[in-house]
């Protein structure tokens, strides 16, 4: 609808006709019930969601090592593509789902951790109307593609209800790859994503970060991390 009418974009019209004629085949009886889900890999999985040339493929290729096609036409990318961010030592999986909004493509977003609206100036609330239509009901955050990096990232960390938290040995430096536990978690739940044996064995834990008054102070298993915190365990 949006697409030139003049002569020169008659080739375009045709090509978006035939890919929409195509969908709208498939869309049709088994394959419109079928249920498509994507496996989780990493600490989380977040899905992209856009109108056409809403920036979807360029804000994946920002944040993560996909390479996804990127094109001023419409309805460049046909189905799912996945990507990888790794950030401050947490590993998401973010998926671009097409601007088609096809069932099948849409039950990815159903079934993620979070859901990212990209959107260009004066969409946002028909995106909201498609996404309402499929009544996801996600956490969800609007970017724009054209924000900085790490304002991205930080966006989609703070939908996702998690923390992280870094380990460390007694005389170490702590660990770059972070202990991913949900918001609220404490000692007692990060020592057994550790290893079942450090809340048998716990004696103590020390912490650095914002949920102590003192570096490196001295806590026991009830004590409530916060995200970004460093931790120690120590064992009887």
């Amino acid at each position: 609808s949006t697409c030139p009418g003049h002569k020169g974009c008659d080739t375009m019209r045709a090509e978006i006709k035939s890919k929409l004629a195509k969908l709208k085949k498939q869309s049709s009886g088994k394959t419109a019930r079928r249920i498509t889900t994507i496996a989780k890999e990493g600490d989380a999985q977040v899905s992209l969601v856009g109108l056409t040339n809403s920036g979807k493929s360029s804000l994946l290729a920002k944040l993560t090592n996909a390479k996804p096609k990127i094109s001023s036409r419409p309805y460049t990318t046909t189905k799912p593509v996945i990507g990888t961010m790794s950030w401050k030592g947490v590993t998401i999986q973010i998926i671009e789902i097409p601007s088609t909004f096809h069932a099948m493509h849409m039950n990815i977003a159903q079934n993620c951790d979070g859901v990212v609206l990209v959107y260009k100036k004066g969409e946002l609330e028909e995106l909201k109307d498609q996404i309402a239509h499929f009544r996801i009901r996600k956490p969800m955050v609007a970017i724009n593609a054209d924000e900085e990096l790490e304002e991205g990232q930080e966006k989609i960390w703070g939908i996702l209800g998690l923390i992280k938290v870094y380990c460390k040995e007694p005389g170490k430096k702590p660990e770059t790859k972070a202990l991913v536990l949900r918001n609220g978690a404490n000692i007692e739940e990060a020592a057994d994503h550790v290893h079942e044996d450090f809340v048998k064995y716990f004696k103590f834990a020390r912490v650095w970060g914002t949920s102590v008054k003192h570096r490196g102070e001295r806590v026991g298993e009830e004590h409530i991390l916060e995200d970004g915190d460093v931790l120690e365990l120590r064992m009887a």
